[in-house]
């Protein structure tokens, strides 16, 4: 697959604001790292601004989040350890895909403006809530009985959030726990859980 230059521009100036900060680096620099002249002005045939190529960074890993989303709802139903699995590898691969992104967003949230809000609402709390009500309609189906689903659907989430957040931050993992390792628990703790509070079914 051919990436566009655009595309190029997008990964390259996001890898640099995560690692030297938004502030620190300059259009020479990501010109540079692109493999284009640094004195050549070519980023601005495809931005107008250091500002608006964040701004075009972000709203296109926005949208990748939005399309998996969207994959995901239109699948089938599962049973419940594959229904976790799923949803939980949905928000586990949105939160290690946009990493660099979650870096910039906590060093620098000032740099972001109005599109910090946005973005959290995107790549976290958005999770949290679909999290809660699927564990609402669960207790609501009577399948269920999760005394607090929004409490149980907020410690579940916050467990994949500190991972990549605390990955984005220092490059170190809780517990020196390798990515598959991790999750894997989380399934099995999430699963754990929601197995402790299903009815029994009437015979």
């Amino acid at each position: 697959m051919t990436v566009s230059r655009r595309d190029q521009l997008m990964a390259t100036a996001l890898a640099l604001f995560a690692a030297k900060g938004y502030a620190a680096t300059s259009v020479a620099d990501i010109q540079q790292a692109a493999g284009l002249a640094p004195g050549s002005g070519a980023l601005y045939k495809h931005f107008s601004s250091k500002r608006a190529l964040l701004e075009a960074a972000i709203t296109s890993r926005i949208e990748k989040i939005v399309t998996a989303r969207e994959e995901y709802d239109s699948g089938e139903p599962q049973g419940m350890v594959a229904s976790v699995r799923m949803a939980g590898r949905l928000i586990w691969s949105n939160l290690t895909e946009s990493e660099e992104l979650l870096r910039v967003m906590l060093r620098e949230p000032d740099e972001l403006g109005d599109l910090d809000e946005k973005t959290w609402q995107i790549i976290t709390d958005n999770a949290y809530q679909r999290f809660a009500d699927e564990l609402t309609r669960l207790n609501t189906s009577g399948r269920t009985r999760i005394p607090d689903p929004e409490a149980a659907a907020a410690v579940a989430i916050a467990a994949l959030s500190y991972f990549a957040t605390l990955r984005a931050l220092t490059t170190r993992t809780p517990g020196n726990v390798d990515d598959d390792r991790y999750f894997e628990a989380w399934v099995d703790q999430t699963t754990a859980v929601l197995e402790r509070h299903t009815v029994p079914k009437k015979p």
